[in-house]
């Protein structure tokens, strides 16, 4: 018997001591002017940006001439200073524009079907769009003596805004699930499915490409943290992408059956009619044991507490209800999955061959199926596992020559190391226990 833990799965401040003496170590004798003062300690007037003195000092100042002298260098250093700036800015707006034409010319050249690559793959496209988009209209606008050039250059525009925006809201929508508790994915399908279209997995293949290119290339400058980096990241976005394909098409069998939806509303406004929690926990016991907590339930309930999740107006404990009967229903629809689906789910995360083999030799020992708070104690034969092995990998194989369902996004998504840990654990339960 095999016990698996199912645990879901320092500012700076400059002084203002002058550099050339200290302000409170200066003390001033009335009526001295500023050059006496500056002869005295031989500091040079050109230097200072305003006159020293004294409060009261009307008599032996600095002549008018010096004094404007020295207010009048300040000036042409702050004329400077703003020169030099626009220059800087000048010359930053000429550079964009060389960068900007050059984007321009590749993405013309470019197919629009392959804008979608190159935007994806590039790092720096997010703080470069607007400008180009930008580029392009006064471009647009200065051609105004040729305008079929003009009304190419807007509608080549248009198309590219268009593909710009659908990749950002994809992204957007991959790391709302990415910053998510995996335990929220089903309730998010459920709000986002419209979204979830061919496109949306076709987007996330190409973050894995362009991971894969980063990580490639990460290892021929030999950069170690970086390359570990981006082989995570690849992996990351393969395993989400296979798990949030398998909840599409999930979602879309439940949906497809309307007889089994208006059942699942029925159970569940019955379960919100419950007067405590207590009562409300009792009727999921209840569904459970007369399976009746079904897909189609847990669908209709992950688009109510969905709902509340992201409203404003319902009330804290309303929504705090809503997600602890929700979870709840969850735990328990998991706990009915059969007892080999369990064991395989648990075997292929461990990553120690030796040790799934030696948990592999528990699973088969016969006993009773015990479950603690935080453990179930299961068992099941070399049969009914390899069966269901069987059944997944035939499920993958097949879906990997089709492109008309979720299932062949999710094969093609799939991380091939677990697919070869399956086959091994296939290969060897036939061969030691069959």
């Amino acid at each position: 018997m095999v016990m698996q833990h199912f645990s879901s799965c320092a500012s700076f401040t400059p002084s203002r001591r002058s550099t050339v003496h200290s302000a409170r170590n200066i003390t001033l004798k009335p009526y001295i002017s500023v050059r006496e003062y500056c002869t005295e300690h031989r500091l040079n007037t050109r230097r200072l940006p305003f006159c020293v003195c004294s409060s009261g000092d009307t008599g032996d100042s600095a002549p008018q001439g010096r004094e404007s002298d020295a207010v009048g260098d300040g000036d042409d250093n702050n004329t400077y200073a703003s020169s030099r700036k626009k220059s800087l800015k000048a010359e930053a707006r000429e550079n964009n524009t060389i960068i900007y034409d050059k984007l321009i010319e590749v993405f013309r050249a470019k197919k629009p079907e392959e804008w979608k690559k190159l935007i994806v793959y590039s790092v720096q496209w997010p703080s470069l769009a607007s400008g180009v988009f930008d580029r392009i209209e006064d471009i647009a606008a200065s051609k105004s003596d040729d305008p079929d050039e003009q009304l190419e250059l807007r509608r080549f525009l248009r198309r590219l805004v268009s593909v710009s925006d659908m990749l950002a809201e994809q992204k957007d929508l991959l790391d709302q699930f990415r910053q998510s508790s995996s335990m929220d994915w089903e309730s998010l399908v459920a709000r986002y499915r419209a979204s979830m279209g061919a496109d949306f997995f076709e987007h996330i293949e190409l973050r894995i490409r362009a991971a894969q290119a980063l990580h490639k290339n990460s290892r021929k400058d030999d950069d170690g943290p970086q390359d570990e980096a981006m082989s995570a990241e690849a992996e990351a976005l393969a395993a989400l992408g296979t798990q949030l394909a398998v909840l599409v098409d999930a979602y879309d069998k439940v949906v497809s059956d309307e007889s089994a939806l208006d059942a699942a509303s029925q159970s569940f406004a019955e379960l919100l009619q419950s007067d405590s929690m207590e009562t409300a926990e009792a009727k999921l016991d209840s569904l459970a044991a007369s399976g009746k907590l079904d897909p189609a339930l847990l669908l209709t309930m992950a688009k109510a507490y969905s709902g509340v999740k992201e409203t404003d107006i319902t009330k804290e404990e309303v929504k705090d209800i809503m997600a602890h009967l929700y979870f709840k229903a969850k735990e328990k629809f998991a706990s009915q999955a059969p007892p080999e689906a369990r064991i395989l789910k648990f075997l292929l995360s461990v990553d120690s061959e030796s040790e799934r083999m030696s948990l592999l030799e528990q699973a088969f020992q016969p006993g009773a199926d015990l479950s603690t708070t935080s453990e179930d104690y299961l068992h099941t034969t070399p049969d009914a596992l390899l069966n269901t092995i069987e059944n997944i990998l035939t499920v993958y194989d097949t879906s990997k020559t089709s492109t008309a369902t979720m299932m062949s996004q999710a094969s093609s998504l799939m991380n091939p190391e677990v697919i070869e840990r399956m086959r091994q654990l296939r290969d060897l339960v036939r061969k030691k226990y069959t």
